[in-house]
């Protein structure tokens, strides 16, 4: 049992940041000397982000302690922040792992070791809050939220953190290491950061600003934990009401890709580790199918900032794509007696493809059934008819009602709610209903002969005419037919005419050399511009020339223009040292001293080619000077 634990500083510090404060308190030399101290084990790891042995850690505590597991987990790891999209049972199963002393499957549980959203290299800490912890308290600390991947600034003062010289993943893996002065960078040397503006463009701040207050909040705040299929729901409801998704759920991939880049901006998904690729495989489009893997916080909190939805709503509302409101809906037939009145409880949603917009279809008990297309945005909407698909009984009643009181077409039709030709065109249903009942078991051989002769004399009068184009021609002798001797009808109609075919073959070759001349002219364009660099790729190419679809699907059939395109493209390292060559002429416009550091920053070069780069930035400025 230990004789006293640094109490935890305010504003999240690490539980690996307070047993670095006490390896330093308890003069320790050796860091397994502090490990067998806290844990009672020499061969526990120090772990930054999701530690394990925490039930050790309280039994050795001091006596009187009120610190609990759960409670140091929850307050000081990044527990909150991995866990809060994971589904109920694995929540709890790292919770106890975590808490107790197997340790080795909880970043594959959290789905870390799987996403491709790497975990930083090195500590970080912000400036000001440094300055202001050696003021207050006469030491530094390190912060929980400044560790999460993709943070890159600190959400109290909004500047860049900086990288300390600690690995995330040093060679002693014993060891705490606090942190110092020293080793955070704080001197003058390395006070000249570049700015946020100079990483993110400047209409896309405001949204990474929200995007780290939100890390913040899942990291202060304990949600409850929903199902995978909670959170997929959610995001597919709220397409559909952005016109993403249809009714049916399927989701419109290339426009939800271009309007997501268009919100957040390539840089800020470079910055997250997100970029949007341009196919299906993205990891946004894996995110609006059914969830079959762990998606990385950062991702989900990305798509809820997109979807316009808060963490709050997000956990407790549940949405509901509701176009057209809740049943009942409004009858608007205006030949009953509950005209405008909520009786409708039956309506089906169909996704029209051309209107890209959902259409009900609502069916009242009197017959009359109309559809229309939504979503409805006001009111009024509801009192709108797009088509009238069936009348039913009670309104031709109502109109043949009418139509005895000997009233003008104009005034029946306004008291339908609908035009004068639909009166007419119904008038005449009903009049020939009338003759065909009266005949009825009387003169059906007569009728149905007479009809015959008509629609053949028709036929020989108007030879060159079409079945449909007859049909208008003589409408009342075509509907007898149709509902009495359809058989016949069809037999002696003009048959069906053939619509000659267009050979309409390409010419490929031709084709090649067109696009080959285009592309070499965009390439030529993006290679030569002075504006911060652009990778060159099919995609990109394709874009820009208003032909990606050809590029994407018939580039086999382009052989000059696949063959400059495998020549020219960039690769990742290609279009990496691209930027390097812009970035050092940036520096010399603007005065700056040629610094590796600074450089890499304003190339946005991070990671693993950081390191990997240096050499060749090195090798850039031998030949230049």
């Amino acid at each position: 049992m230990i004789t006293f634990f640094p109490t935890p500083y305010p504003e999240g510090e690490l539980l690996y940041s307070i047993l670095a404060r006490y390896h330093v308190r308890s003069g320790n030399i050796s860091p397994k000397a502090t490990v067998e101290e806290l844990f009672g084990s020499r061969s526990v790891t120090a772990v930054l982000d999701l530690p394990a042995n925490v039930d050790r850690l309280i039994s050795n505590l001091p006596i009187g302690s009120n610190y609990t597991a759960e409670r140091l987990i929850v307050k000081n790891t990044l527990y909150p922040f991995y866990s809060a999209f994971l589904p109920p049972e694995r929540t709890k199963i790292t919770l106890q792992s975590m808490k107790g002393n197997s340790g080795g499957g909880i970043h594959s549980r959290t789905g870390i070791m799987a996403s491709t959203i790497k975990e930083n290299r090195y500590l970080r800490v912000c400036k000001e809050c440094s300055m202001e912890s050696l003021k207050i308290y006469g030491e530094i600390y390190w912060k929980r939220i400044d560790q999460v991947p993709g943070i890159i600034i600190c959400p109290k003062h909004k500047v860049l953190l900086s990288d300390s010289k600690v690995l995330v993943h040093h060679d002693n893996k014993h060891e705490f290491i606090s942190a110092t002065i020293d080793n955070c960078n704080l001197s003058d040397e390395y006070t000249n950061l570049t700015s946020i503006e100079e990483v993110i463009e400047s209409e896309f701040i405001p949204k990474y600003i929200q995007l780290v207050d939100n890390v913040g909040k899942l990291l202060n705040n304990r949600y409850p934990n929903k199902p995978p299929e909670w959170f997929f729901s959610q995001y597919i409801e709220r397409l559909k009401m952005m016109g993403l998704a249809n009714t049916n759920g399927s989701v419109r991939q290339k426009e939800l890709r271009g309007q997501f880049i268009e919100f957040y901006g390539e840089s800020l998904l470079e910055i997250v580790q997100s970029p949007i690729n341009d196919n299906d495989s993205s990891w946004l489009s894996m995110m609006v199918r059914k969830p079959r893997k762990t998606v990385h916080p950062i991702r989900h909190l990305l798509m809820i900032q997109f979807l316009g939805i808060t963490l709050e709503e997000l956990w407790s509302v549940e949405n509901d794509y509701l176009p057209f409101g809740k049943a009942p809906f409004l009858c608007l037939n205006a030949g009953a007696d509950h005209y405008l009145k909520p009786v409708v409880t039956n309506m089906t949603i169909r996704y029209d493809n051309k209107i890209k917009r959902p259409v009900g279809t609502f069916s009242c008990s009197c017959g009359f059934v109309y559809a229309r297309s939504g979503p409805d945005s006001s009111e009024e909407y509801r009192y709108k008819v797009g088509r009238v698909k069936e009348f039913g009984q009670i309104w031709e009643a109502k109109l043949k009602e009418l139509l005895q009181k000997d009233l003008s077409l104009r005034e029946i039709a306004r008291r339908l709610k609908v035009d004068v030709n639909t009166v007419k065109k119904y008038g005449q249903k009903l009049r020939e209903g009338e003759v065909e009942l009266s005949s009825e078991g009387q003169n059906d051989v007569i009728n149905k002969e007479g009809f015959r002769e008509e629609w053949l004399d028709l036929q020989k009068k108007y030879p060159e005419k079409s079945k449909t184009e007859l049909r208008k021609d003589n409408s009342r002798t075509y509907a007898w037919l149709y509902r009495n001797d359809r058989e016949w009808l069809n037999t002696n109609s003009p048959k069906k005419r053939q619509i000659p075919t267009v050979n309409n073959r390409v010419d490929w070759d031709k084709r090649d050399e067109e696009i080959l001349k285009v592309v070499k002219a965009v390439v030529e364009e993006i290679l030569n511009s002075d504006d911060k660099p652009e990778r060159i790729t099919i995609s990109r190419v394709g874009k820009k020339i208003g032909k990606l679809s050809l590029l994407e699907k018939h580039l086999s059939k382009l052989p000059q223009t696949n063959e400059y395109l495998l020549q020219n493209t960039d690769s990742v390292r290609d279009f990496q040292i691209r930027r390097i060559k812009w970035a050092i002429g940036e520096c010399e416009r603007q005065g700056c001293d040629l610094q590796w550091w600074r450089v890499a920053k304003i190339a946005c070069i991070r990671g693993e080619w950081k390191e990997e780069l240096q050499e060749e930035f090195e090798n850039i400025c031998s030949r230049i000077f």
